[in-house]
Parts: C-alpha cells; sequence; structure tokens
C-alpha cells in the first residue's frame, strides 16, 4: 500500500490536527532555542546576578559541566518533535487534497519549521540567553531523563568514532597551565631566541587573572569630556585635539556620567547643526561594570553586549572610572598605539565645554 492510500485511508480530525501541529511546532522551538541558549549563556552573568545561587541557576551550572548531555537532548528533541510534525501535516493535507498534499505539506511544514522553529526562537535565546535558558532548565532537565537510552546510544556511538579517528594532541583532562599555555601559543608562533615580548605577554596574561578593573580604569578626572550643553562643532574640535572617537559627557563636577557621544554619528550633520548642541538622540548609554569584576569578565561581557567601552562603579553604584577593550587587550599585550595617539602629558587632560 502506497503512503498516499495509507494517508487517505486516515481520518484525521481537524482541531486535533492543529493541536498536535502547534504542540510539535512550539516544542520544536523550544529545543531548538535551548540549544542555542546552552551554547551562549554566560557563566559570569550567572554568578554576578545571582541566579547561580538559585535552584535553576546551580541544575544549570551542573549542565553545563557537561553540555553534551544537553545538546544531545536538544538535537534529538528537535528532530523528534520535526518528524512528527511533517508526519501529521503530510497525512493530513495528503487526505485532503490527494498527491498534491504531500507537496503542499513539504511548503507548509518547511516553512513552519524554519520561521517559527528555528529562527525566532534561536534569535530571542541568543538575545536573552541566561533569561531563557534559566526557564528552560526543568524542561531539559525532563526530557534528558526521557531520552537517557537514547543519550546513552548516541554517546557509546560518538565513543566508537573517537577510538577509529585519534585525536591530535595529549590528555584531554589536562588543565590550561602556564607552561600548556605557552605550548599553545608556541604551536602558533615561534618567537626568536633575543624575542623577550612572548614571555612578557604570558606573564602579563597570568597576573591579568589575579587583578581587578580598579588599576586597568581610567579615573574619571582623567577623562577627555564635553558637557550635555556643548555643540556638535565643539565635540568635533574636542575630537580632534584629542585623538578620541568618543567622548563622555558630563556635568561640571565631572562625576556624573550621563553617556557617550560617538565622533562618527556627528560628521554627517550639516554644517547649521555645528552651532547646535548634540541632540539628546545622538547620546549613546554606557555599559555599568562593577569593579571587582575581572578583566576577562569585562572582556565577556562587553564581547556578549557589542560594546567597546563601559563605567565602572562601586558596589553603591558610584561611578569610578572608565575601561575600554582596547584597555583590556594592552593590560595582556602592551600599549597599543597608532598614528592619532598624542604625547603622554596631553593623553589625560579633561575638557570642559
Amino acid at each position: 500500500m502506497s503512503f498516499t492510500a495509507l494517508a487517505t485511508g486516515l481520518s484525521l480530525d481537524w482541531p486535533m490536527l492543529l493541536v498536535i501541529v502547534g504542540l510539535s511546532l512550539a516544542f520544536s522551538a523550544f529545543f531548538s532555542g535551548t540549544e542555542t541558549g546552552y551554547m551562549s549563556v554566560s557563566r559570569v552573568r550567572l554568578r554576578r546576578s545571582g541566579q547561580s545561587n538559585t535552584v535553576q541557576g546551580r541544575h544549570l551550572l551542573e549542565q553545563l559541566k557537561n553540555i553534551e548531555d544537553p545538546i544531545l537532548t536538544c538535537l534529538v528533541g528537535t528532530n523528534l518533535f520535526n518528524v512528527l510534525l511533517s508526519a501529521v501535516a503530510t497525512v493530513a493535507l495528503t487526505e485532503r487534497f490527494g498527491d498534491d498534499g504531500q507537496w503542499l505539506a513539504v511548503g507548509v511544514v518547511s516553512t513552519l519549521v524554519i520561521v517559527f522553529g528555528e529562527i525566532l526562537p534561536k534569535v530571542i535565546y541568543r538575545e536573552f540567553p541566561e533569561v531563557m535558558t534559566l526557564a528552560s532548565v526543568p524542561g531539559i532537565r525532563m526530557a534528558m531523563i526521557l531520552l537517557t537510552p537514547v543519550r546513552r546510544l548516541l554517546r557509546a556511538y560518538t565513543g566508537i568514532w573517537h577510538r577509529l579517528v585519534p585525536r591530535n594532541g595529549s590528555d584531554e583532562g589536562e588543565e590550561l597551565d602556564r607552561r600548556n599555555m605557552a605550548a599553545l601559543l608556541l604551536s602558533n608562533s615561534v618567537p626568536t631566541p633575543g624575542d623577550h615580548r612572548f614571555a612578557k605577554a604570558v606573564d602579563r596574561f597570568m597576573e591579568v587573572a589575579n587583578l581587578t578593573l580598579g588599576p586597568i580604569m581610567h579615573p574619571l578626572d582623567q577623562l577627555v569630556t564635553v558637557g550635555p550643553e556643548t555643540t556638535v562643532g565643539a565635540c568635533l574640535e574636542v575630537a580632534a585635539s584629542s585623538g578620541f572617537s568618543r567622548l563622555p559627557i558630563t556635568r561640571e563636577d565631572g562625576r556624573q556620567l550621563q553617556g557617550y557621544v560617538l565622533i562618527r554619528d556627528l560628521l554627517f550633520l550639516s554644517r547649521e547643526e555645528h552651532t547646535r548642541i548634540v541632540p539628546h538622540k545622538l547620546w549613546r548609554s554606557y555599559l555599568l561594570v562593577d569593579v571587582r569584576m575581572s578583566p576577562y569578565e569585562l572582556f565577556e561581557e562587553l564581547r556578549h553586549q557589542g560594546q567597546q567601552l563601559a563605567v565602572v562603579v562601586d558596589p553603591g553604584g558610584n561611578p569610578l572610572g572608565m575601561v575600554t577593550l582596547e584597555d583590556l587587550i594592552e593590560s595582556v599585550i602592551g600599549s597599543v598605539t597608532d598614528e592619532f595617539d598624542q604625547p603622554a602629558e596631553n593623553a589625560h587632560e579633561r575638557v570642559k565645554p
């Protein structure tokens, strides 16, 4: 008996069909989005937000230690519900439209799965990884239990391939200490005997691990700033004299940072607007970070937020200074200079409107 004949021999209740399709699509989106969430979630942000001390936070951190299990669960769950959705839609549409229903099912199911089962959930989980992944932990824990036989089978299959295709390198459980990190870097670029920059970079890398943001940040009274009433033309003049492409906006006392203006946003304004105050819509907000955060934690946070600078605050929320992405890089590899850098004596001059 052909599939078409089998399909036409079944009678599906349309309300029940919609329920099955909706649930299948919802579960497919759940597993697909959660997979992205597990790959995007930050242990640093979990700890900083206090979520790591909650029940779900502890479960999530435990799962992240062996991330292969939740990822396998998400992959299996996504495929199971995609297959169920395809089968039900094909049977129903074939029953209704005959052989043409099979092609119609391909188009309908593909559109639903791609848009609502893949793109939208992945975008949402990528934008809010901690919130969404924490909410998904109970469901994933239940799914991991139900799919235990499948996960074990897949892990056994993976183990066979690991034996057949040995990995290059040494022991898998070896920790990344100073010696191993040096070996890793040396495998990419071998310095000459007289080149001490490599050793200095490694030493800085290890020293930064024990630092907070205090020694790296630029104190507020050393920043080149402008006031909220500064005109566009004055901002451009300050940028030209200082060489900075981002200017913090602060009050006269220099202690209240209100945002910053990106010089490239001002370059496209007309000549008439140069005599006017910088439009508030061009003010950009700061990423606020705790001074007790490590440079590595800040680097991860800047990367996640797509920012290049942050304002450092004390535990009470009072601003202390500013750290840029360049500062973090220079803390490891040393000073980075270009043709726009000013002499040291002018580098920290504070400009008032």
